[in-house]
């Protein structure tokens, strides 16, 4: 009987320790998903004025952008921001990717111009020095753009594998000094990094060895003859809805899933976000309020909560203004630093341009709308306004001066411009002459369709 009584005791203490321990790892789950508030600080150098730290999880592709992570560095190229997460993750300063967790003060040198001159301290330091040497997707990877084209592709090949290893190397020496996640996360990295390389491989060496056109077919083939086993390889285990942290692995993620096992069931939580990404793809394109609440049919299907509500919260933005809505007053300011409204323009045809001085494909599109204003210039019924969001003023009036354009041309404060959805620049926005929104993404100046569409407007 004593047995007896002392085995329930034991296994009601030991209830009661699993309890505990329940209780603490769920605590802990759930201290780890708070909000906490995240501190970067130093000098953002070579930087032109308005600088984001970029989102770039899985988000970026679900989520609109947030201002709350936009700063401006000082006269002396110092700067300090703060804003909230929830999870670890990655952004980007430039051309810095950088690793950050919840509560982090992170203490940074950044140059645009040179990523490798970056220097961290105080939270995350080895994990962002070591991120500094990144190979960069969009110059193919481990290719880093023509540098890495060889004689020949298998030679290539090699040396993607080589420099693949050195970067292992690298990761190795310190496994013990950051978390797993981060160590398994860059592991993945290196593989994904290696199938872009391949993947980007027949456009830089078609480019560097000055192929023919009819020799692509055959450069494709060899790469693939001589990757596909290796990709098969690397592919294995490869499919984990963690690693949709990673940009380079969303970029590949269809040639991954190509070569896993055709028994291989992708993640539930990977069609979520497969279809979510899909979704704000339309939606951005959608100018129409009705068009936009049809897409919360496909959100329906969406299982991932955290998806689902960042695809919803993207479509309640979107939705806030749109076509055929009154549009939105603004406060613009001239060259004489005088306050207009915008809606000081009433009563004609209204033709945004929102532009930037560090905007390259906006001083491409300048001299397109100086010509529209010369086009219409005779015209009282329609009027080209040219709206910089330059956070320096001494910038944007130093490029106007040495342009010589001065006509209609006025500056904004970006954060105020949240509901119109300014997500990226250049910009295009028609209003109609009853302040109303005709189209949000409107033809760019250059664009063939938009001197008919001001010639009908402008008619009504």
């Amino acid at each position: 009987m004593l047995v007896i009584t002392e085995l329930r005791r034991k296994n009601e203490s030991m209830k009661k320790l699993s309890i505990f321990f329940f209780l603490l790892v769920s605590l802990l789950s759930v201290k780890a998903q708070e909000f906490k508030a995240v501190k970067i600080s130093g000098k953002a150098i070579n930087f032109n004025n308005s600088v984001e730290v970029e989102d770039m999880t899985e988000f970026k592709d679900i989520s609109l952008s947030s201002s709350e992570r936009i700063f401006v560095p000082d006269s002396n190229q110092n700067f300090s921001i703060q804003f909230k997460i929830g999870i670890p993750g990655y952004y980007r300063i430039g051309r810095n990717i950088i690793y950050i967790s919840p509560g982090d003060d992170i203490k940074a040198s950044i140059d645009w111009k040179n990523p490798t001159k970056a220097i961290f301290s105080g939270s995350r330091q080895i994990e962002n020095t070591y991120l500094k040497l990144t190979p960069f997707p969009k110059a193919g990877s481990f290719l880093d753009g023509e540098t890495g084209i060889q004689s020949s592709i298998a030679k290539t090949i090699d040396y993607i594998l080589i420099k693949s290893k050195e970067r292992s190397r690298q990761l190795d020496s310190i496994q013990r000094i950051v978390s797993p996640e981060f160590y398994q996360l860059e592991s993945i990295r290196i593989k994904a990094d290696i199938i872009n390389s391949f993947m980007s491989l027949p456009t830089y060496y078609s480019w560097v060895h000055k192929t023919s056109t009819d020799s692509a077919l055959m450069i494709q083939q060899q790469r693939d003859s001589l990757t596909k086993p290796i990709i098969a390889k690397l592919s294995k285990g490869l499919v984990n809805p963690l690693h949709l942290k990673l940009v380079v692995y969303r970029d590949v993620l269809n040639t991954i899933l190509q070569n896993q096992p055709s028994t291989f069931s992708i993640p539930q939580k990977i069609n979520d976000w497969f279809k979510a990404s899909a979704i704000k793809q339309k939606a951005i394109t959608l100018d129409n309020k009705n068009d936009l609440i049809a897409l919360n049919k496909g959100i329906d299907s969406i299982n991932s909560g955290v998806y689902k509500n960042a695809i919803l919260s993207t479509i309640a933005q979107l939705t806030q203004l749109n076509q055929g809505d009154p549009a939105i007053d603004i406060l613009l300011i001239n060259t004489d630093n005088q306050t207009i409204p915008l809606s000081n323009f009433k009563n004609k045809v209204i033709y945004l341009e929102f532009w930037a001085t560090w905007c390259g494909p906006c001083l491409t599109d300048k001299p397109k709308m100086e010509l529209l204003k010369q086009l219409f210039k005779n015209d009282d019924s329609i009027v080209f306004l040219s709206v910089s969001i330059d956070d320096n003023l001494d910038a944007w009036k130093k490029y106007l001066n040495k342009q010589g354009v001065f006509n209609n041309e006025f500056i904004v404060d970006r954060n105020k411009l949240s509901n119109y959805n300014l997500l990226s620049v250049p910009r295009m926005i028609l209003i109609n002459k009853d302040f109303t929104i005709e189209q949000l993404y409107a033809p760019g100046p250059g664009d063939k369709q938009l001197i008919p569409l001001l010639t009908k407007m402008k008619s009504k």
